[in-house]
């Protein structure tokens, strides 16, 4: 069914339903495939859905954070198709592109404090764990990835911190 300006609408209605679905009881398919780019938003989206089964599992990691927390959890950047993370510079091995990872804050809290808890007292099984996103010298985000099992074992509960003068710094 197209409407008068020419969209296909029957078919992005259906796609704005799916991505409703919660995969996690506090995350749903379109939170952890936001994006500001809104040009590449349908994009990404879209292809987000070949990513389910690691959208689940990170979305269920944000969601111990979220529990534990007990306040919402805002994902920055979530899933990110090939377009999407060229646009915004990611690398190319980025685990944003399976779905395996997640940029985030945690409403009414310090980052350093939250990423210190995941860090040191979570029992959440991580991949890489980054505060990272500096903005006017104060970090704006923490970066959790995906772990074991999945395939890439050689990232495996590693801890970041990143800063514009030293880069990447690990400290676990």
């Amino acid at each position: 069914m197209k409407s008068a300006s020419g969209d296909n609408f029957g078919n992005r209605m259906n796609t704005d339903m799916d991505a409703d679905m919660h995969l996690a009881p506090n995350f749903t398919l379109r939170e952890m495939a936001r994006t500001e780019h809104r040009d590449l938003a349908e994009e990404n989206l879209r292809h987000a859905y070949e990513y389910l089964s690691s959208l689940r599992l990170t979305a269920a990691m944000l969601q111990v954070v979220r529990d534990h927390f007990d306040r919402p959890v805002v994902v920055h950047s979530g899933f990110r198709c090939l377009a999407l993370n060229t646009a915004v510079g990611g690398s190319s091995s980025s685990q944003h592109l399976r779905g395996e990872a997640a940029d985030f804050h945690v409403v009414g809290f310090d980052l350093v404090q939250v990423w210190t808890w995941i860090w040191k007292k979570s029992d959440i099984p991580f991949g890489q764990l980054i505060l990272e996103g500096v903005v006017a010298g104060e970090p704006s985000w923490v970066h959790l990835s995906l772990g074991e099992p999945l395939r890439l074992r050689s990232k495996s509960r590693q801890v970041f911190t990143w800063d514009a003068a030293n880069g990447y710094y690990r400290v676990a």
